[in-house]
């Protein structure tokens, strides 16, 4: 069965780029983002020097990630994968991005729990894992107007 977690919401490039800071992001790293959506947290992890893994359900996002992906001259960092989460295995993510929602987040948590590796790092953006404490809770002023909460968790 295909599970829905979440309507696709753009993840602002500022907002991306301080997830992934909050995550400690570095050359190397596996950085899988689970409804990738359009590609804007995969393109800057790839930036960063990240292998970069997106999953996302709606086909049309998926080829609008790769485009972006290509455009911006890291295609080759990038993977996306069309499917819900369960298309992919987490167990060697050292990151794994989520913008999602609480029952989104909800529907995840046992595959986080049982596939990541100790010490992988969880970044959600606005919604908490339901039943874990955040490691820490960062609030991210991107515009006058726009302020996002970034919530880091340890595995």
């Amino acid at each position: 069965m295909v599970e829905f977690l979440a309507p696709f919401d753009r993840t602002p490039k500022e907002v991306a780029r301080k997830m992934l800071s909050e995550a400690h992001v570095r050359p190397g790293y596996w950085v899988f983002d689970i409804g990738c959506g359009d590609g804007s947290i995969l393109v800057e992890a790839a930036k960063m020097g990240a292998f970069a893994v997106g999953v996302e359900l709606e086909r049309e996002l998926a080829k609008l990630a790769k485009k972006k992906a290509l455009e911006e001259g890291v295609s080759q960092m990038v993977e996306v994968v069309v499917g819900d989460f369960n298309a992919v295995r987490l167990t060697h993510a050292d990151v794994v991005t989520l913008y999602l929602t609480t029952e989104g987040n909800k529907k995840i948590l046992p595959k986080l729990k049982a596939e990541l590796k100790k010490g992988a790092i969880v970044v959600s953006h606005d919604f908490e894992l339901p039943g874990l404490a955040a490691k820490r809770v960062v609030w991210h002023y991107y515009t006058n107007f726009d302020k996002r909460r970034i919530l880091v968790y340890s595995f």
